[in-house]
């Protein structure tokens, strides 16, 4: 077999190339373990848990499914992890970057309620109730969800605190807000005139702040 590639071009002209450069291929994608979340979490919004496969995902991703062995053992470990990094991502960093502002109470109040109007947070609506039908029926989903819950209801109650709301109403207050938060970044987009008298009787107790 000859060491190079003939090839013509327009006009007659023909260059020698050699084979390793004229049939190179692109780089295989290397996948670590956050585009295999990222992926799951997509399923998620999509259709729940069940759609959460390893065949699906890897097609998704346009790999064979021996890349996700490479990471992972099985898809029951897979699934622990992914609610680790869902805890991570939606809870525990958003409590970190919004707890990173130095700001005033009622300012940091108002940043709490922009949570559900966020560009990612009807994404993140369509995912969480995947998570959350999932806790119905699996232990490990459910004690999850209640560790999501409580590290968020501890947030909020200490930002109402903060912003003057009595001990005794503050905790019952932030899980009226909460509550809030969950149904918004479900519902569709407009009433916004609504929505800012609930976010002003939730922040202060009166319809206009």
């Amino acid at each position: 077999m000859s060491g190079t590639q003939s090839i013509k071009h327009a006009g007659g002209e023909v260059h020698s190339t050699p084979p390793s450069r004229a049939l190179k291929r692109g780089p295989k994608r290397k996948l670590d373990e956050d585009h295999w979340f990222e992926a799951a979490l997509d399923a998620m919004a999509i259709g729940g848990v069940e759609r959460v496969r390893i065949d699906r995902l890897a097609a998704d991703l346009g790999v064979t499914k021996g890349s996700f062995y490479v990471l992972f053992r099985s898809r029951e470990a897979f699934l622990d992890e992914l609610l680790a990094h869902w805890r991570r991502i939606s809870t525990l960093q958003v409590i970190a970057e919004l707890s990173a502002i130095n700001e005033p109470p009622l300012d940091r109040l108002a940043r709490v309620f922009a949570i559900s109007t966020s560009d990612r947070a009807k994404r993140r609506a369509r995912i969480e109730a995947g998570f959350r039908l999932w806790a119905y029926d699996d232990l490990r989903a459910s004690q999850t969800m209640r560790e999501i819950d409580h590290h968020r209801l501890l947030y909020f109650q200490s930002v109402v605190a903060a912003a003057g709301i009595p001990a005794d109403d503050a905790r019952p207050r932030a899980f009226l807000i909460y509550s809030y938060l969950i149904g918004d970044a479900m519902l569709a987009a407009g009433q916004d005139d609504l929505r800012e008298v609930c976010r002003a009787f939730l922040s202060t107790g009166s319809q206009r702040q």
